[in-house]
Parts: C-alpha cells; sequence; structure tokens
C-alpha cells in the first residue's frame, strides 16, 4: 500500500494558513521566555545568603553558602568555611564573588582567598537556563538544580535519592 501525504493534497491556502498559525504559536510562546530571560537584570544586584547561615545549619555543613547571578546568564554559588563565614562582611562577598568570575571565563570549580579572604572559598560557577518558571543549572547532585525565585529571595530545590530537598536563600542588596 503506498503512503499517502495528507498535507500536499490540502489547498495551497490552507497549507500556508497552517504554517503561519504554528509560527505565530510558536512566537507567542516564546515572548514570554525572552521577556523573563531580558528581565534578569533584578537578578543581578547583590546576592542570595542561605537561610540559617551562621546557625545550626552552617555549623552541620561546615559553611555558609551564598548564590549569586552574572551576565549572560552565568551563576556561582560560593562556601565560606564556618565559624569564618560570621566574620566576612557583605560587601566583601560580593566583591568575592566578582573577582572569581573574572578569573573563569566557563564553568569551573574554584578555591581561593582572592586577596579578600582570610580563608579559601569554593566557589561553583556555572550556565543557568528557564524551565517554565524556574531557573535550572548544574549543581553537582544528581540532576539539575532548579531556582524558584520570590519577592524577597529565592527558593534552591536540589534533586535527592528519596526526595527533593528545598533550601531557602534570603536577598541581600550590595548598595
Amino acid at each position: 500500500m503506498q503512503k499517502r501525504s495528507y498535507y500536499s493534497d490540502r489547498p495551497r491556502g490552507v497549507r500556508n494558513f497552517v504554517t503561519g498559525l504554528v509560527l505565530a504559536c510558536s512566537l507567542l510562546l516564546a515572548w514570554p521566555l525572552s521577556a523573563q530571560q531580558s528581565g534578569s537584570g533584578e537578578l543581578l544586584t547583590g546576592y542570595y545568603a542561605r537561610e540559617g547561615n551562621n546557625g545550626t545549619p552552617a555549623k552541620a555543613a561546615g559553611n555558609n553558602i551564598y548564590i549569586k547571578f552574572f551576565e549572560d546568564r552565568w551563576v556561582g554559588m560560593m562556601f565560606i568555611p564556618f565559624p569564618y563565614a560570621t566574620e566576612v562582611d557583605a560587601g566583601v562577598v560580593d566583591e568575592v564573588f566578582k573577582a572569581a568570575r573574572k578569573q573563569a571565563p566557563r564553568a569551573a570549580i574554584l578555591r581561593g582567598k582572592y586577596g579578600l579572604l582570610a580563608e579559601a572559598a569554593t566557589i561553583q560557577i556555572e550556565r543557568y537556563g528557564y524551565l517554565q518558571d524556574r531557573i535550572v543549572y548544574e549543581c553537582g547532585a544528581l540532576s539539575p538544580c532548579t531556582i524558584k525565585l520570590g519577592d524577597d529571595g529565592l527558593e534552591l530545590i536540589k534533586p535527592g535519592v528519596i526526595n527533593e530537598h528545598i533550601i531557602n536563600y534570603n536577598h541581600v542588596a550590595i548598595p
């Protein structure tokens, strides 16, 4: 039995209409994504500090954790050893992120003092993308981590073996 193309049997006007409809739908769906990506200017101000830094979670993990977004869809996670991290000023954290980003032209894991810290910090820099209303990036877990942005912070969702780990971060604005 010979295969039949139903698409070519349709009149030319119908084919153009269907093609135009598909193109219009794809543009309408891509517009919110491009608006979300171009609106990342708010992400670039300051950084985010894990809830529980300087407390029990930091003691258990052995470090304070910070997240910063950079231009061109780069994200950095910094781990400063605890209890030294309690002595580090917010402006210094931001400067260390900037110094590390200058050293890493691509995805990297860096460790150093960057001329600003007394103890070495570990920084992971990765590319991020968007998946629906969330930010997705590689965080060294079983599968990529996702970030859900809120009004004054974010939720980092790390995949686990049995269930997800949700870690809240507060926004720290740097003037």
